[in-house]
């Protein structure tokens, strides 16, 4: 009787627990994402925001200017805007 019970205990596979583990491993923190804009020319972050697992950077060059930089949840920058000289 104890065999069939164990039997119907559902079992999730080793690699689950794996992908789970790499996928926390490959989020990049918010001070991560900071340092990476600052990679960028940003001097002076007014905005961090969480997006789709990644994050939406905004503040200003040393000239002034608005940049905005958004960064993938592996920490690959994939889009920068700037703002025009003023």
């Amino acid at each position: 009787m104890a065999i069939a019970t164990l039997a119907a205990i559902p079992v999730t596979p080793a690699y689950a627990d794996d992908d789970d583990d790499r996928n926390i491993r490959s989020r990049v923190s918010e001070a991560q994402a900071v340092r990476i804009a600052r990679g960028y020319g940003m001097v002076r972050v007014t905005e961090v925001e969480r997006d789709d697992g990644g994050w939406e950077i905004e503040g200003r060059d040393r000239r002034g200017r608005e940049v905005k930089v958004t960064i993938n949840r592996l920490g690959r920058v994939t889009k920068v805007e700037r703002g025009d000289d003023d």
